[in-house]
């Protein structure tokens, strides 16, 4: 899997997870929404890091 399909993924079930805090009982909303939080910090960090290790390899 590459880092864009990592990245797409996350942003995914991001949303997903999102979906699921307004739909799901009151007591395990804050829950859901901290971990889609988690999911999207995690795919703006996959994003960057991809971005760095790209442009050093076509530096070369």
């Amino acid at each position: 899997m590459n880092l864009h399909e990592v990245v797409r993924t996350l942003r995914f079930e991001r949303r997903r997870v999102l979906a699921m805090s307004r739909v799901c009982d009151p007591a395990f909303a804050k829950d859901y929404e901290r971990t889609a939080r988690a999911l999207g910090i995690a795919a703006e960090i996959v994003a960057r890091q991809g971005d760095k290790h790209r442009r050093k390899e076509k530096g070369k």
